[in-house]
């Protein structure tokens, strides 16, 4: 039967260009069909990071003994055992492979950037010179170089499928083209506010405060594919949201150390200084807000810093608590009626907060920098939520081939799923910087040579 190509691959963020790369280096023809007018996606706008184990950038920065076995064991308990072991062995298996892949196409990744990225000590954090965009320039300049097809501004709206359930091409309005495997590299639906408030719950619940660091086509088409054709989906509720005060749309992932995180009981809950990939979490627990409390001596001295540029400087925190959006009192117990929080709490949590800065060991939660007393009046609270949405979770449910599955436990024939479309790699927790884009580049590739295998059997 005659097709117009081997592999379709929807999608041409990091996971659609590494998909396209690896089935035309695999001797399949190739279309790559994006429904944004450059390609990229949110991919363009991430910092690259590729999270990976056992690398060559490691062993040039002198992290010796790091393996595919400890990612996994770290991977794994980490998130409680709630993800799919065999998905996630995969991606930890083929992580330093797959780096070095990359690295060999030309994208620059020097050993003295190599970092502990996010949860853990272990220096598995690669980050790409010019970061994500250049890893995309990368990827597309070699699409067009193996001849790879590429469609701008066109959004599938259907799959089409044989009799027996086979995937056998895609729908562009009225407009089809045939093939023999079809790569869903969609991305995310950050952008979707009725895929989040299905899909992403604990997104939805912050309200206004919410909004979404990637691009406005991450709608979610992945998963409305998928479904048409019978996949199941998995990773509900699931995704990553970075802590905000909510002043404005700028992405700050650090809090300074010298403020304190309270909840309602006007107890401390957390070290402030915890990873970005946990805190949210914390804040979460505790009913998904907390209060930040200061003197007016650490705003004053609350000064732009590369960590720190759009919330928590001097002007910044003086105007919005002029306006009433800060809570502002010369007394702690005032503070505390502002906030609605427990005064005798907030009261001993400062007593016993100051009293630590003091001697120089935080007691509680063992945070080691940036504390200051909270002393001069007047004091400061200002909420906080979990509301900035990085990346979704949710997504399609696929086994270690990157073969999407039905809903009776078998691969759909001719479908396949990388990036944030897939939706059982990533569990409550985060792993780390490039714990995302490191799986579009693995399952990217993966999905490419797998759907360029299956085109070749059945040209067979």
């Amino acid at each position: 039967m005659e097709r117009d190509y081997d592999v379709i691959v929807i999608g041409s963020g990091a996971a659609g260009l590494s998909a396209a790369v690896a089935a035309a280096d695999a001797g399949a023809s190739v279309l790559v069909v994006e429904g944004d007018t450059r390609v990229g996606g949110s991919s363009r706008l991430s910092g690259g990071h590729f999270y990976a184990a056992g690398t060559s950038a490691q062993e040039e920065a002198g992290i010796t003994g790091d393996t595919a076995d400890a990612m996994f064991e770290h991977y794994m308990t980490l998130n409680q055992w709630l993800v799919d072991p065999a998905v996630v062995r995969r991606y930890c298996d083929l992580s330093a492979p797959t780096f070095e892949w990359l690295r060999n196409l030309g994208v620059v990744f020097r050993k003295e950037n190599v970092y502990p990225s996010g949860v853990g000590s272990t220096p598995r954090g690669h980050p790409p010179e010019g970061g994500g965009e250049e890893v995309v320039n990368v990827l597309d300049g070699l699409r067009s170089h193996k001849g790879v097809d590429l469609v701008l501004d066109s959004r599938v709206t259907g799959l089409l499928q044989d009799a027996d359930g086979r995937v056998r091409g895609i729908s562009i309005g009225q407009d089809t083209a045939s093939c023999a495997s079809v790569i869903l590299a969609t991305g995310g639906f950050g952008a979707n506010p009725e895929m989040i408030e299905k899909y992403y719950p604990q997104a939805a619940a912050s309200g206004d405060w919410g909004w979404y660091i990637g691009t406005d086509g991450a709608q979610g088409d992945g998963i409305n594919l998928g479904e048409s054709v019978g996949a199941t989906i998995a990773g509900h509720d699931r995704g990553l949201l970075l802590v905000t005060p909510g002043f404005s749309r700028d992405l700050e992932v650090l809090l300074p150390g010298w403020l304190i995180l309270v909840n309602k009981q006007g107890r401390r809950f957390a070290n402030e200084a915890a990873p970005y990939t946990v805190l949210g979490g914390l804040i979460q627990r505790e009913g998904g807000s907390a209060w930040a409390v200061f003197d007016e001596d650490a705003r004053r001295l609350a000064k732009p810093n590369p960590s720190s540029q759009a919330y928590w400087v001097d002007d910044v925190l003086k105007r919005k608590a002029d306006e009433g959006r800060i809570c502002r009192a010369d007394a702690l117990d005032s503070l505390a009626e502002m906030m609605d929080v427990d005064a005798v709490g907030l009261a001993g949590t400062v007593h016993r907060y100051n009293a630590d800065v003091q001697a120089g060991t935080d007691t509680a939660f063992l945070k080691t920098q940036g504390m200051r007393t909270i002393t001069k009046p007047p004091f400061y609270g200002v909420e906080v939520k979990p509301a900035i949405v990085c990346w979704t979770g949710t997504g399609l449910r696929i086994d270690a081939e990157c073969r999407v599955l039905g809903r009776d436990e078998k691969p759909i024939p001719g479908l396949f799923a990388a990036g944030e479309t897939v939706g059982n790699l990533h569990g409550d927790r985060y792993i780390g910087g490039g714990g995302s884009f490191g799986p579009c580049i693995v399952f990217g590739k993966l999905a490419g040579e797998n759907a360029a295998t299956h085109s070749a059997g059945l040209n067979d």
